[in-house]
């Protein structure tokens, strides 16, 4: 009934605005103005600044990680030490003019069971294998070794020392086959010779070849040597075809190999340093993106062998930082922009470089509400500040303010009074700066009432205003913004508007109307308020009297009629009582019959004043339900026990019938009570998650006092009479309990 009260009270006041909405004919208008201000968002774009050192050795290639690909490299450095090969094909002799030596057992026509060729080394060398142009018979079914072997310097043969072995790796077909030691061989400066040794073949089908150039070798001077029952004297214009995989304990100079560096398709030729093995590279200006999260450099030179250096690299990038901001215009004032960057410290040397206009002045910069605007560097002749690396901390907040005069602009204004219903009119004046132009207009109670925004040179320069006929007569003031992202200005003028004398009869006879609606709904309004006032009241009676019945009761047994046994006892109380006696005591009670006084008669229910208890007692048709309780319940407690009643026999009216001492059936009785009786009320509780049940701010205020009070207490429940006992028990607060319960947001501590 309430509801419908304030409906109607609603309805008649709507019907009120309406009617004179109907009159006066109000406009609704939206701006970010307030009148005599505009805050306008922008975005500012600034510059982050960051600077990385690192190294990197014995590697062929330069990987340096960045934060993310949207940074930008501009500058590096690179400074190389230790420039050595990783390995090289050194080629001594590759052109064959002659057949091969051929290798077979002790034949008296071929006598050679083994070859070898002069090794010549004039620096310290790492052999890790040779290449040996070749190949055998089809035929051939045993294997020969590959050896490296001491220098007879006296002969210039080989010696009995044997540096390393392998088996001859080579096929029918003719041409270069590799040979691998299985561990790379350190020989210092000197000479050596390389052999293929058939001296363990049986076989007379055995054949093996090694090419040779007689005609015109490379290096003439290189021995050659044959195995005849021993070396013989070696020869030189005949050396055998072979090539060394072998590193060189030698540092190279950057410029000798045309070490270069390749950057996003550009070769950069790295420079010599004092002294071979070191060089150095300074590019500027590069502006390169990479796609992934690191920069990539390729070394390459010009003799087509890896080489390995150590490096060490400073870089310098850069990234765009967009930022949100604002200016604010204000009538007599100068523009008030600024800037709130979200800063996020990339690098362990990095700064923030933010580009002003040149009509900014009074720069300020503040972090986390302190200014800091001394420990920020100022170039105000290329118009930028930088925030350095010392005074940036991630996550804090930035404020940078500045100032700027106001830009004027002038309007062209054909005359500044006019009457109601007419238009109001007027322009930019030449010559019209582009930007954007917001027009603001309020009435005589500095009221904004329309606004409009334009765009030039994309709209027209003129604004316009229909005044209502019945626009209040007075000064209205128009306020034209203007802002082109970098600059801002503002202008005013001031009309004046005129109203004729006009009665208006609509008006009065609708003022006349609501007069007698609102006297006629506000009798009937006192009516029907007094009534929900009523209601109200005797709900909240209805809570308290279920809280006080539920919190007056001590014990409930339940009887089975033939036996006499309790089938159920719950105690609510701290005194404990017998309950065999008790229900012996009210059984011989019934039996004689003794008339039980109390209150008002109920159907299948008596009662009992025994020692300052009271005892209620409901007959059904198998089982006695028995209360005990400080005082008597209300009357409306009474139906509750009819119902619990009615509820016991339907659900174990069956397991009563055919009861011969069981109790197992009956354990689900409490939740029965609680449902009925609502026990749950005198239980220590808990306060469970609330997962999606709603929740009104009554409740959530009483779930905090219930979590308080069981940290104050550190306990993990608490009674719902220590959340009443702080102003008494009331209703409300009952009925906040009881709602929570339901919504089993406070549930039973076990």
């Amino acid at each position: 009934m309430l509801r419908k009260t304030k409906g109607l009270i609603i309805i008649n006041i709507l019907l009120l605005i309406f009617l004179l909405g109907l009159n006066f004919r109000l406009n609704n208008v939206n701006a970010q103005s307030n009148g005599d201000s505009l805050t306008i968002p922008t975005n500012f774009s600034m510059l982050e600044l960051g600077e990385k050192n690192g190294t990197s050795e014995n590697v062929g290639s330069i990987d340096i990680e960045i934060p993310s690909s949207s940074w930008n490299l501009t500058d590096i450095q690179l400074n190389f030490t230790d420039i050595k090969l990783e390995r090289e094909i050194k080629t001594i002799e590759d052109r064959e003019y002659s057949n091969a030596g051929r290798i077979f057992d002790r034949n008296p026509a071929q006598k050679m069971y083994a070859l070898g060729v002069q090794i010549n080394l004039t620096e310290a060398t790492i052999i890790k294998g040779v290449y040996i142009y070749g190949s055998k018979s089809p035929e051939t079914t045993e294997m020969i070794d590959v050896q490296l072997r001491g220098y007879d310097n006296l002969n210039n043969n080989p010696n009995s020392t044997i540096y390393s072995s392998v088996n001859f790796n080579v096929s029918m077909d003719r041409g270069w086959y590799l040979q691998n030691f299985s561990n790379p061989i350190s020989l210092s400066p000197g000479n050596y010779y390389l052999v293929l040794n058939g001296s363990n073949i049986i076989s007379p089908s055995t054949d093996f070849y090694w090419a040779y150039n007689d005609f015109d070798p490379t290096n003439p001077n290189l021995h050659s040597s044959e195995y005849e029952n021993q070396w013989l004297n070696g020869v030189q214009n005949e050396p055998y075809l072979y090539k060394l995989i072998q590193k060189v304990n030698r540092s190279y100079s950057p410029e000798e190999i045309n070490m270069t560096a390749r950057l996003n398709g550009g070769a950069y030729q790295i420079s010599n340093s004092i002294l071979p093995g070191l060089g150095y590279l300074n590019i500027s200006g590069i502006n390169y993106a990479s796609s992934e999260d690191f920069i990539k450099i390729h070394i390459e030179n010009n003799i087509s062998v890896e080489i390995l250096f150590n490096v060490s690299y400073h870089i310098k990038l850069i990234k765009n930082l967009n930022s949100n901001g604002s200016v604010k215009i204000q009538e007599n004032r100068d523009n008030l922009w600024t800037v709130n960057p979200i800063v996020a410290k990339s690098f362990s040397n990095y700064s923030i470089k933010f580009n002003f206009h040149e009509s900014w002045t009074d720069i300020r910069v503040s972090r986390d509400d302190i200014d800091v605007t001394s420990q920020i560097l100022f170039n105000q002749l290329d118009h930028f500040i930088l925030i350095p690396n010392n005074t940036i901390q991630t996550g804090a907040d930035w404020l940078i303010s500045a100032n700027s005069s106001t830009t004027s602009f002038a309007l062209d204004v054909d005359r500044t009074e006019f009457l109601a219903g007419q238009e109001l009119k007027f322009f930019i004046s030449e010559p019209i700066m582009n930007g954007d132009y917001t027009f603001v207009l309020t009435d005589t109670f500095d009221d904004i009432i329309y606004t409009d925004n334009k765009t030039i040179p994309y709209d027209t320069s003129s604004f316009t205003y229909a005044l209502p006929q019945t626009a209040v007569d007075g000064e209205y003031k128009a306020y034209i913004y203007w802002f082109n992202g970098t600059d801002a200005g503002l202008t005013t003028q001031v009309f004046m508007i005129t109203l004729p004398l006009i009665i208006d009869w609509f008006l009065i006879t609708s003022v006349i109307v609501i007069i007698g609606l609102t006297l006629s709904v506000s009798t009937t309004s006192y009516v029907l308020i007094k009534k929900n006032k009523k209601k109200k009241i005797a709900r909240k009676e209805a809570i308290y009297d279920k809280c006080i019945d539920i919190l007056n009761l001590n014990y409930v047994l339940i009887i089975e009629k033939k036996s006499t046994l309790n089938i159920y006892d719950q105690v609510f109380t701290e005194k404990k009582m017998n309950t065999v006696l008790l229900s012996g005591f009210l059984e011989a009670i019934r039996t004689f019959g003794i008339e039980l006084t109390g209150s008002k008669e109920h159907s299948q229910i008596i009662k009992l004043d025994y020692h300052n208890s009271k005892i209620l007692m409901a007959e059904f048709k198998n089982f006695r339900l028995i209360l005990i309780m400080k005082e008597l319940p209300s009357e409306s407690f009474y139906d509750l026990i009819s119902a619990l009643s009615f509820e016991i026999e339907e659900k174990y009216g069956s397991y009563l019938e055919t009861f011969k001492g069981d109790l197992n059936p009956f354990n689900t009785i409490e939740e029965v009570l609680k449902k009925h009786l609502g026990t749950t009320f005198l239980y220590p509780l808990k306060v469970v998650e609330v997962g999606k049940a709603k929740i009104n701010t009554n409740e959530r205020a009483m779930i905090d006092k219930a979590l308080n009070l069981m940290k104050k207490n550190k306990t993990e429940y608490c009674f719902t009479t220590q959340l009443m006992q702080d102003k008494g028990y009331k209703s409300k607060e009952i009925e906040t309990i009881f709602s929570l319960i339901d919504k089993k947001i406070l549930q039973p501590f076990v």
